[in-house]
């Protein structure tokens, strides 16, 4: 079957349309070769520097400890809770029992990560401890200076 010459003419015209732009959108691109003027940050006149130092951090901590002992309640609890050590290690005694040794080994992977995370979260909540006490201690002498 032959395709009506007009069909064809259109595709051609498309192409060449195209073709045309994309020549011509190169070298105008290339045209602007200034360079973008550079970021300025409201510190770099060195005036505003330490301005709010620890604001953010400060008012995210509640939310962190409890995020982080939320965690390791579920890390330290029973065979019965979902995500904690004693249970992976019942699923992995079950898999090694039913001789099913790729789930056992990607559970045991599982597992040893699980274990790793319980002494690291345990540094963080007790970091966290530290930043909140700095935290307190700042916020008191914000505010026993002020009279």
């Amino acid at each position: 079957m032959q395709r009506p010459k007009s069909a064809v003419a259109g595709v051609l015209a498309a192409f060449v349309l195209t073709g045309s732009l994309l020549a011509t959108a190169g070298p105008a691109s290339a045209a602007d070769d200034s360079p973008a003027p550079a970021a300025t940050t409201s510190h770099s006149d060195g005036k505003g520097k330490g301005k709010g130092k620890g604001k953010g951090l400060c008012s995210r901590v509640p939310r962190i400890e409890k995020r982080i002992n939320k965690a390791l309640g579920r890390l330290n609890g029973d065979a019965h809770t979902r995500g904690s050590i004693a249970r992976m290690e019942e699923r992995v005694k079950k898999a090694h029992a039913k001789n099913h040794d790729a789930v056992a080994t990607f559970l045991q992977d599982r597992l040893t990560h699980r274990k790793e995370l319980r002494p690291t979260l345990t540094r963080e909540l007790r970091d966290l401890k530290a930043v909140s006490t700095w935290c307190a201690k700042k916020d008191d002498t914000k505010g026993g200076s002020g009279s």
